[in-house]
């Protein structure tokens, strides 16, 4: 390596974050010895304080805090009633985790096509829902919130439940209204790639009680508990099997502390990417994907899409060779053909409908008949598949100094410059 490259630092938002304050926040939960959300010697009740705290953050009634993004997925799919028999709309641009939930419950995942965001298409989502629709996932892939609006009126008039995944768009708004405060349901993940992250956690945020008890008796023992803590046996309705994926009040410690410093990681995130976005704007053949409310996206993901896959490969190539040299383990910049788990046809589990336990698989089960002949190999979304051959991703990290911006500025000018022509 010459000595005047720069090695930029990796993506992870919240990460860069960790201080004191976190260290300070995990070390009271030790000593009180009361690590377990619901009693200890000297709980301190950091799960109850958390949700608390980001439902009012989010705008939402409740907030449950699980283990996890993907329990929490699962957690809210199964308090839907999601089951053998029934699909699940979900675009086709999305992270492993949001088709696994609906296949481990038995269910059919059916694939939308994206618009010029990449988010869901709601003019193919209308198209693909059936009789057996039982919930549509909406993902905010990199913090930008698609149209969102058309969507929920869609599926309010056909009165199918909409669950957000938000995993990865904490702090994220459109028009005032924050991300995981428009469906009946959200999940969020704090995942360490995450923009406030407590290492693993996650949360399951509604407005509707029954929706709320559900999730807390399935992410718990399958019961809910009354304000002594104790179980509730006699209702029926939530009678239920639980999977133990409660947080830790180490998790939701920290998860606390990071929230407060949540405004400040996607600010600094949302203002570099839009002098990126400033740049490539003055160039022909190169555009962001569309973004409706440019000042509520979290910034983490500056998507760059070119006239054709050629120019495509070799813009990333030249960002490269002008100098975007990203510390060990580092994501960027990177062709979206190369985005793994994040793109339907990538998923051999999906691709060639593995089961999920057992030796059958859903799309076998006598329930799903009508699914046996679903395909998702690549050609199922066609304009997904057009928009990944010519886009290029750029993960802006949250902790940029001046040395590491100027860098990114000159590398985006030259390779601009050198594939491109001036508007």
């Amino acid at each position: 390596m010459m000595k005047s490259e720069i090695k930029l630092p990796q993506e992870w938002p919240g990460i860069h974050y960790i201080g004191e304050e976190e260290i300070s926040a995990v070390t009271n939960v030790l000593k009180n010895q009361s690590p377990f959300r619901f009693y200890g010697p000297k709980p301190t009740f950091e799960a109850r304080k958390f949700e608390e705290e980001f439902a009012r953050f989010i705008g939402v009634k409740y907030c449950l805090s699980v283990s996890n993004g993907t329990t929490a997925l699962q957690v809210a799919l199964s308090a839907l009633e999601v089951g053998p028999g029934d699909e699940v709309i979900i675009p086709g641009y999305f992270w492993v985790s949001t088709a696994g939930a609906v296949v481990r419950l038995g269910a059919i995942p059916v694939l939308a096509d994206v618009d010029d965001s990449i988010s869901m298409d709601p003019a193919d989502l209308e198209k693909k829902i059936s009789s057996r629709t039982k919930a549509v996932i909406v993902v905010h892939m990199g913090g930008v919130i698609g149209q969102i609006d058309k969507i929920m009126e869609i599926c309010r008039a056909k009165k199918i439940p909409v669950l957000e995944d938000c995993a990865q768009a904490a702090g994220t708004s459109q028009f005032g209204s924050m991300a995981g405060s428009f469906g009946d349901m959200s999940i969020f993940s704090f995942q360490i790639n995450k923009n406030m992250t407590c290492g693993e956690g996650g949360a399951v945020l509604t407005n509707d009680t029954s929706l709320y008890e559900r999730s807390f008796g399935i992410h718990d023992t399958g019961y809910i508990k009354d304000e002594h803590g104790s179980f509730v046996l006699d209702r029926p309705e939530l009678q239920l099997w639980g999977i133990g994926c409660r947080i830790s009040d180490l998790a939701a410690a920290m998860a606390r502390v990071q929230l407060q410093k949540l405004p400040t990681i996607v600010q600094r995130m949302r203002e570099f990417k839009h002098e990126l976005v400033a740049i490539i704007s003055e160039y022909d053949g190169i555009r962001p994907v569309t973004v409706a409310d440019p000042s509520g996206e979290s910034g983490g993901f500056l998507k760059m899409m070119f006239k054709d896959r050629e120019t495509s490969w070799k813009f990333k190539k030249k960002l490269l060779e002008n100098g975007i040299h990203v510390a060990d383990k580092g994501f960027y910049p990177i062709h979206m053909e190369e985005w793994g788990l994040h793109i339907y046809y990538n998923l051999p589990s999906l691709v060639h409908k593995r089961p999920s336990m057992g030796s059958r698989s859903v799309w076998e089960l006598t329930e799903n008949s009508f699914a046996r002949d679903y395909t998702y190999e690549k050609g199922t979304l066609p304009q997904l598949d057009a928009l990944i051959e010519k886009t290029v991703l750029f993960c802006v990290a949250s902790n940029l100094k001046d040395g590491h911006k100027s860098v990114i500025r000159q590398a985006f000018i030259k390779s601009c410059d050198q594939l491109l022509g001036k508007k």
